[in-house]
């Protein structure tokens, strides 16, 4: 029953998918599916690029976050890193992209994850398939397979499954995550407050999100600005009662 009931919901996103992780980035379009009784569903935030100036391991760094659609209807989201200032010249990038597509519902479903690492040596590659329930993880070389569902996300989906799903009037207490090393522990989410913000796009009125893994001491702190799309305009990580890194907005426009 379990079965039945995931292919009706991610069925026609499945073929997506599967075609997805077969072709390159840039293949041909993936052919209609017949068949579906309602619109596709579609992002609740606007394609689009943000700039940040950010804090990376005490180096500061200016970052990125750019959210496309390819052509076979799935999307893109990602993230870099490099250093700024005196720094700039070392070219140590660190760069992320999840693929991900939308069920029935609009809610975000991880296709796969890429990380380099040229800061920390951290690479890693994660595969989630649907039609096994399995999620395939290469991390430093080393592989590992573990049972997987939709609802579980990588780190960078996570981030644009709380943002979408702010939007959409969805957002829940808890999601689930994995991390490069197999482990998938939950993490609960807080809207803690608003608060306006000063940046260099102006004074933008926020929403700030708190998402923290009770296991261990690790939290995040997510401001963003419904007028500004819902876009992310700041992120501090705390770890062991201290500020690891934080990232402001410095850029930002519609694709």
């Amino acid at each position: 029953m379990a079965e039945h009931a995931r292919m009706r919901k991610y069925g026609p996103c499945l073929a997506v998918a599967v075609l997805a992780l077969a072709l390159p980035a840039s293949g041909a379009a993936t052919p209609a599916v017949d068949g579906a009784a309602r619109p596709a569903p579609t992002l609740a935030i606007p394609l689009h690029e943000a700039i940040y100036h950010a804090t990376v391991r005490r180096i500061p760094v200016r970052a990125g976050l750019r959210l496309e659609q390819q052509s076979d209807g799935l999307y893109v989201y990602r993230s870099w890193v490099e250093p700024r200032g005196i720094l700039g010249f070392v070219r140590r990038d660190m760069s992320e992209a999840s693929l991900v597509m939308l069920d029935r519902d609009g809610e975000i479903v991880p296709v796969s994850y890429r990380r380099r690492d040229e800061l920390g040596g951290r690479h890693s590659d994660m595969r989630f398939d649907l039609a096994q329930g399995e999620l395939h993880i290469e991390y430093r070389g080393q592989k590992s397979t573990i049972d997987w569902e939709p609802g579980i996300y990588d780190l960078l989906s996570l981030r644009l499954a709380l943002v979408n799903d702010l939007a959409r009037g969805t957002l829940r207490d808890t999601y689930r995550v994995v991390d490069d090393r197999s482990r998938v522990e939950e993490v609960e989410v807080e809207v803690a407050g608003r608060e306006t913000l000063v940046t260099p796009l102006g004074e933008l009125d926020t929403i700030r999100l708190e998402y923290r893994n009770p296991r261990r001491d690790r939290s995040f702190k997510l401001w963003v600005a419904p007028e500004l799309d819902t876009a992310m305009v700041r992120l501090e990580q705390h770890e062991d009662g201290r500020l690891r890194g934080t990232l402001h907005i410095v850029e930002y426009r519609r694709l």
